[in-house]
């Protein structure tokens, strides 16, 4: 036996067997070494490939450019370990993904992870805040702004389908950008008056970083230090002395706004008509109806506009914006003295007037001689004493459900892109990208495999015990088989 199994190592087919084992051996541990070797380089430096419809895992060109020129130190931490925060689900893994990518494409971004019940001493170096375990913290070494975890998606609807919203980019990035500039645009939010809510609105604005106030003119004189005024479907009229401190407002020495978003639910109101009629708008009672199926979305009541000024829609383009429920807006006059008005935003062609009166029988009349605004503008120019100038704007909505939650957050509508470009247009903001940002939600289609614990532990034994030795016994089959016959 002994001579046989000597002869058999001996043997021309032992000796290539075992060349060609040892190169499969090599073979195979260069694979897993290559495998090893791109894994580790593309954790390092964030390499995805995003098959997602929404890019839901990869930041936006808007971002990309706003790092290429961050020049202040940032430190993103996130007080729950990485493995916990990705645990959590598939709105959390692309969170995730997304603050990973923030460190990846900037040198001034570093990321950490904080497990505050193994390291509570980091809460007590910001003690004017609550931190906890879904807070996410960002540090310059000026400011300080936190951002809860919730923030960064929501579950949304429009009656038709459910779908989770990706706000991640966009606080991220509105979080970064508030670090990184030197002063901030105060938006004033006018109260009382009827109280309308306008929640969504508010939140949009703070989410990209501008400072809201809200001011109750019956009390207060309006903040010297507002840059924008937001009037939001008031129900009560304005007393004559609120509608002279408005005046005085757009009058100052400085570029202002006043927003003024109208209602169908507002009744007349005098003091306030005959303000805006004096800037050249007239908000007139009854509702826009658009007949045309292509131009509403779901009734005529709901009703898609078209942009006519680029510079507010820059981010808006690749959306469709609507404008529900509105009220037919017209012009006093376009140009008067040094105020010029404009229509931005407008109804399609086909859109006409449903009086405040009709009833179930009323039927649209067949033509329209010009499209309804949506939006009307009017600017004032004035030259002050020094040789400088001053431009101050009145914009009217046709209807304040241009922002209701709803419209703001469905990410396949863009009212809240062109809000946002309205906004930082108005504000004197450049129109560039390091500055300029309005980040869509992003919807997160993951669908996870539906496997149970016993599924994945068969699954395990297959793949890792079952498989290799199947390969085992095939190759000494097959060695056995070509030595003895």
């Amino acid at each position: 036996m002994p001579e046989k199994i000597r002869a058999a190592f001996a043997s021309r087919a032992f000796r290539q067997g075992s060349v060609a084992s040892a190169i499969t051996i090599l073979f195979v541990a260069l694979v897993l070494a290559l495998n090893l070797f791109a894994g580790v380089l593309a954790q390092r430096n964030q390499w995805r490939l995003d098959l997602t419809a929404t890019g839901a895992f990869v930041l936006t060109e808007q971002s990309r450019e706003f790092l290429a020129g961050l020049e202040v130190d940032v430190t993103i931490y996130v007080l729950t370990t990485e493995a916990t925060l990705t645990a959590a689900g598939a709105n959390f893994f692309q969170a995730n993904e997304i603050i990973r990518q923030y460190a990846a494409l900037s040198p001034q971004i570093t990321v950490e992870y904080i497990d505050l019940t193994r390291q509570p001493a980091f809460a007590a170096r910001f003690p004017q805040f609550q931190l906890n375990a879904h807070t996410i913290l960002l540090v310059s070494e000026e400011r300080v702004e936190p951002v809860s975890i919730f923030e960064l998606f929501d579950i949304e609807t429009d009656g038709f389908r459910t779908w989770i919203a990706s706000h991640a980019e966009q606080v991220l990035t509105g979080a970064l950008l508030f670090l990184s500039m030197e002063e901030l645009t105060t938006i004033g939010v006018l109260t009382g008056f009827g109280k309308p809510d306008p929640g969504a609105l508010v939140s949009l604005l703070e989410t990209n970083r501008y400072r809201v106030v809200f001011q109750n003119l019956l009390t207060q004189e309006i903040d010297p230090d507002i840059d924008m005024l937001v009037i939001y479907a008031p129900t009560a009229d304005y007393p004559e002395h609120v509608i002279a401190a408005l005046e005085r407002f757009l009058q100052g020495e400085r570029d202002v706004s006043i927003l003024y978003f109208a209602s169908a639910a507002q009744p007349p109101l005098p003091n306030l008509e005959a303000f805006l009629r004096d800037w050249g708008i007239i908000v007139n009672q009854g509702l826009v109806y658009q007949p045309d199926t292509n131009e509403t979305w779901g009734t005529p009541f709901i009703s898609t506009v078209h942009y006519r000024e680029m510079a507010f829609a820059r981010h808006a383009l690749d959306f469709i914006s609507i404008m529900p429920n509105a009220r037919p807006l017209d012009r006093a006059f376009n140009e008067r003295g040094q105020r010029i008005s404009s229509a931005p935003l407008i109804f399609g062609e086909g859109a006409v007037l449903r009086p405040p009166d009709a009833d179930e029988s009323w039927t649209a009349p067949t033509y329209r001689f010009a499209p309804f605004p949506a939006i009307l503008i009017s600017r004032e120019l004035a030259y002050l004493p020094e040789g400088s100038e001053r431009v101050s704007t009145l914009a009217v909505f046709a209807s304040a459900d241009f922002v209701d939650r709803g419209m703001l957050l469905n990410p396949y509508i863009g009212n809240a892109q062109y809000m946002i470009g309205l906004v930082q247009t108005l504000a004197g903001q450049e129109i560039d990208l390091t500055t300029d940002l309005a980040i869509a939600p992003a919807v997160i289609g993951i669908s996870p495999l539906p496997v149970t614990d016993f599924q994945v532990f068969v699954f395990g034994v297959l793949l890792v015990i079952a498989l290799p030795l199947a390969v085992v016994l095939v190759g000494a089959a097959v060695f056995l088989r070509r030595r003895y016959m």
